[in-house]
């Protein structure tokens, strides 16, 4: 396939599908909820039947906005190959190989035991059941609203809204979402939105008690690197997609694919709205890599807690103003791209890197191994 240096016009088609989503609603014993609201309906059932039936709900809105979804497939196949962002999509896809294999048993573990909390096997888990352990509302508790706020200036970053929860803090440390969508200014929101596991910030800016800290820094690690796994899953599903026009192929693609990477079923209604813009998967790679590496190179320079340092936040400012990744990566001392900052600081924060917990034998999609 070749590299297009320009993207399909799907300006009015995109709107359309925005509109689309924007107007569509689940009804759900008897309450409308509004299309983009249902996923986080979702992952709040805590009875599972429930969620289930919900989620499948949701699913079948999905089929009813596949047309739109085709349509707009179609007219990226018209122009061959959409542009990545001016990368070769497959060759980041062979390059991150390794980075599967080595975070893979890592991954499992940690799936293993976060499932096992709501009494879900490994290999029984649905997306929606994972949507529900990510969410990890019991970490709640130390994220009020003041906390948030409190903690996210303390680094620095501006406190956007009046809302608590982990996952508020991190999309406020994250910064501006519209940075996400320039590649070294998002890598370094990233790197930021990583200090909601850092033990420091923990410690000292939101209170949590000595005894949570470690649990929690495993929990937001894991969510971490399942966001990733799911990534890489699209990716490779990605450049299958443009290969075949079979759209039962592409189906069964997207839903083995990424339920492989994950550990969980993704259902196959799912397999466009997953990819609102072409190779999205890939810019979210990169993305990731890249923060890792600015992480690095500022607590090589500045210590774990680089946040504090005003000095930090001056090189980080400077790498925001590059022009492209790659210098950004000058600025920071590094040749490329490089996914194994990424990979240690995934295995540092895991408590089962860190302690062997769950025992010597640790079971993966691939069968038990001693570790």
């Amino acid at each position: 396939m070749t590299l297009k240096t320009t993207a399909p016009a799907t300006t009015e088609l995109d709107s359309a599908i925005a509109a689309a989503e924007r107007d569509a609603v689940v009804l759900w014993r008897g309450e409308p909820i509004p299309f983009a609201d249902v996923p986080e309906r979702v992952a709040r059932a805590t009875n599972r039947h429930a969620r289930d039936l919900l989620f499948g709900s949701y699913v079948e809105a999905v089929e009813m906005l596949n047309p739109r979804y085709e349509e707009r497939l179609a007219r990226w196949r018209a122009a061959g190959q959409p542009d990545a962002g001016g990368f070769d999509p497959s060759q980041l896809a062979v390059t991150l190989e390794p980075f599967a294999l080595h975070a893979e048993t890592p991954y499992f573990a940690a799936l293993r035991r976060y499932l096992a909390l709501v009494d879900i096997e490994q290999g029984d888990a649905t997306l929606a059941d994972l949507w529900h352990v990510m969410r990890g509302s019991a970490w709640n508790q130390w994220f009020g609203p003041r906390t948030v706020a409190r903690a996210v200036a303390a680094t620095g970053r501006p406190a956007l809204e009046d809302a608590e929860g982990w996952l508020a803090a991190e999309r406020m440390l994250a910064g501006d979402p519209a940075d996400a969508d320039d590649p070294v200014r998002g890598a370094v929101g990233e790197a930021y939105a990583t200090i909601v596991a850092a033990p420091e910030w923990l410690a000292e800016e939101v209170g949590m008690a000595e005894e949570e800290r470690i649990p929690f820094t495993d929990f937001a690690t894991f969510v971490r690197l399942e966001r990733l796994r799911q990534a890489q899953g699209e990716l490779l599903y990605e450049l299958r997609l443009y290969a075949t026009e079979d759209r039962d192929v592409n189906r069964a693609y997207y839903s083995g694919i990424v339920g492989h990477m994950i550990g969980a079923h993704v259902p196959e209604g799912l397999y466009l709205a997953a990819i609102p813009a072409a190779f999205a998967s890939a810019r979210r790679l990169r993305r990731a890599i890249l923060a890792a590496q600015v992480i690095e190179a500022v607590e090589r320079r500045h210590g774990t807690a680089w946040w504090r340092d005003p000095a930090s936040t001056e090189l980080l400012d400077q790498v925001s103003s590059t022009s492209s990744v790659e210098d950004a990566l000058a600025r920071l001392g590094y040749d490329g791209l490089d996914w194994r900052p990424l990979l240690r600081q995934i295995r540092t924060r895991l408590i089962g890197e860190m302690s062997g917990y769950g025992g010597p034998n640790i079971t993966t999609r691939a069968g038990t191994r001693k570790v």
